[in-house]
């Protein structure tokens, strides 16, 4: 290892030199109902997995270019079939369980996919019944299931003799492997051997979200994600600092979004570190509490999350509790900001701090599991309020932004170099600047426009949609490939990158105002009475607004029952009101950005009814097709947000 970092091209020869450096370290944690705990898989025996996957694989004929698809949330065998995917140079194709089925056969077709590996066996049925009819180039032989029947909660399953169990094959081939190494050392071994692939070659078909029509195939290469690795590590002082071989994370986020894939599952692996994997999005405070994490990855809505439950206590505490909490938070926020000048506290305040540290701000990061050293945040706009918040609590967290193009990471803040309110600076090897969307030219510094990267991160294409590449992907006066995100924003002149929101998502209303729903969404979302919040208003007079209230909070607030929380009640309207209007205030908005009436939403936004992405990033389009009457109604009729004039245009 050159200075004590494992060094790789490949995903492929990552995993391979992960397994020979630790090879005794824990890598993949999964719950155990037997137990009620976390049970740890080593670098070693996931290694040994991930040949018997590959042996399985080429048993299937699958080889060199050919695609495998995987329909699977986060667990260690959706790790194995991708890292043996790689070691046959071969490509990865993840779903989502939450997708359609319909999505599946579109993505399966597309991407040619010559084999299909699936969670359990509801979705092996679904996709059976849907490859019947809609994926003919399938051989139904090749659908493998990694959990069948009710089994043991570990893959394995009493339905051992049914031929969609992948884990009855793979089972057989460490059994073989275990006798021939057993046997003459001149027998050969069970394992199928590697096709190593060159940094060239292609190894993952990750498909977007489809938002605005069907998914879009992202060619990754081996290439364009071990360098956004390598580029992450040349932002710190210290990379064995940054990522330490003794962390462990607690993986939610999907891996077959680039972001979870890159950032922590082959991040983690290739540093020594491990993951425990959640077991889904309800449990997960129950599970930081198993697993301890000291890394996490995330997206806003857990972090905020918590700083709604520090809020709601503040609000409902006695009075000398609630005293020591915002003492503990002024003296928190105090000695973050003394530390980013090489300074301390006094010795009356460190005592201060260090006495309501312990009775208060540690019961806080204990709901992270209490040994949370840092946090990672991307997928959305995270609110300053929530970053200073967590640096308050003694929780730094560093802001990063990309797109599964960019193989994702485009730029991260480093724990020793961060602006709040940006989401870091351009990674190593990558150049982030903003262009005119008008005529292309780079702008100068501050300026706000297009962003685009250039980087050997920048994807290899669209699958099958030479257009849509061409669409944005350019080429620079110098000949570089230049990447166009889609979203507007700016960088300063230190170099620090600021996203204000989606070219795309920028709307007019009658009167002309351009507005961009991104800081509205983030100042108003701010609320605690809030739990969700889309802005609409495009070709109309004023914007509106639907909203999935946090429904105890409120009722708590207003001393009601959950019942009684309606858009109906005028107590319950009057206090979102009044939110809106003080959330606005604090966010500076201009008075034809604040919305002038809402609704509340019959259901959250989730993944299941289509109205959230699997990254937990809200689905614009599809709330506003769900709520079309609900929102054309509050054009027709309803009573405006107090304060805010529906017939003033000014900007202030």
């Amino acid at each position: 290892m050159k200075d004590g970092l494992l060094q790789f091209e490949t995903l492929h020869e990552l995993q391979v030199r992960s397994a020979e450096q630790w090879s005794s370290k824990p890598l993949f944690g999964t719950y155990s109902s037997a137990s009620s705990s976390y049970e740890w898989m080593s670098q070693g025996e996931f290694d040994t997995r991930v040949k018997a996957a590959r042996t399985h694989l080429v048993n299937c004929g699958i080889s060199q270019g050919d695609s495998v698809g995987v329909v699977s949330n986060n667990r260690w065998e959706w790790a194995a079939i991708a890292q043996a995917c790689y070691s046959l140079s071969a490509v990865m194709c993840p779903m989502y369980e939450a997708q359609m089925p319909s999505d599946w056969s579109y993505i399966l077709n597309d991407a040619g996919c010559k084999a299909l590996v699936v969670a359990n066996e509801d979705i092996y049925k679904r996709a059976m019944e849907e490859c019947k009819k809609e994926v003919p180039g399938l051989d139904r032989e090749k659908i493998f299931c990694m959990s069948v029947g009710e089994g043991d909660g570990e893959g394995n399953s009493d339905n051992s003799n049914s031929d969609m169990n992948l884990h009855k094959h793979l089972d057989a081939l460490m059994a073989a492997h275990a006798s021939d190494s057993q046997s003459d050392s001149q027998s050969s071994s069970a394992f199928a051997s590697p096709v190593p692939p060159s940094p060239n070659d292609l190894a993952n078909l990750i498909y977007t979200s489809g938002t605005t029509g069907k998914p879009k195939g992202v060619e990754l290469s081996h290439g364009n994600q071990i360098a956004n690795l390598k580029g992450v590590r040349l932002m710190v002082d210290d990379p064995l600092d940054f990522l330490r071989g003794d962390d462990r994370s607690l993986s939610f986020l999907p891996w077959a979004h680039s972001y979870g894939q890159t950032c922590e599952l082959w991040s983690l692996m290739g540093h020594g570190a491990s993951m425990g994997i959640c077991r889904g999005v309800p449990l997960i405070l129950e599970d930081l509490q198993l697993v301890k994490p000291s890394l996490l990855y995330s997206v806003p809505t857990l972090y905020k999350r918590v700083f709604d439950g520090v809020n709601n206590m503040v609000n409902t505490a006695n009075p000398i509790r609630r005293g020591l909490i915002q003492k503990g938070l002024t003296l928190g926020a105090e000695k973050a900001r003394l530390e980013k000048l090489n300074q301390s506290l006094s010795g009356l305040q460190a005592w201060q701090h260090g006495v309501i540290d312990k009775v208060v701000l540690s019961k806080i990061r204990a709901k992270f599991g209490g040994n949370l050293r840092v946090g990672f945040v991307a997928g959305a706009a995270c609110p300053a309020e929530i970053i200073h918040f967590m640096d308050n609590i003694g929780i730094p967290v560093c802001e990063g932004y990309g797109l599964t193009e960019t193989a994702p990471v485009i730029s991260i803040s480093a724990p020793e170099d961060r602006k709040i309110g940006t989401v870091g600076k351009a990674v190593g090897g990558v150049d982030c600047y903003a262009v005119s969307p008008e005529t292309g030219e780079r702008l100068p510094p501050g300026e706000e426009g297009e962003m685009v990267c250039t980087g050997p991160n920048v994807m290899m294409g669209y699958h099958n949609k030479p257009e849509a590449t061409a669409e944005v992907i350019t080429m620079d006066k110098e000949g570089k490939r230049v990447f166009h995100t889609g979203d507007l924003g700016k960088v300063d002149r230190d170099g620090f990158i600021y996203i204000t929101g989606r070219l795309k998502e920028q709307f007019k209303l009658e009167n002309g105002k351009y507005v961009v729903p991104t800081p509205v969404e983030e100042a108003i979302g701010m609320s605690r009475f809030i739990a969700q919040f889309v802005l609409c208003g495009a070709n109309r007079p004023y914007n509106v607004c639907m909203i999935t209230p946090d429904v105890p909070v409120i009722a708590g607030e207003l001393k009601i029952d959950e019942s009684e929380v309606t858009d109906d009640n005028e107590r319950v309207k009057d206090l979102i009101k009044a939110e809106i209007m003080a959330m606005s205030a604090a966010g500076n908005l201009k008075k034809f950005e604040i919305p002038q009436k809402f609704r509340f939403s019959r259901e959250p936004f989730t993944v299941e009814n289509q109205m959230q992405t699997p990254k937990l990033s809200i689905r614009r389009h599809m709330v506003m097709k769900t709520y079309e009457s609900e929102i054309n109604g509050m054009y027709e009729d309803g009573v405006p947000v107090a304060g805010a004039n529906i017939n003033d245009s000014s900007e202030q």
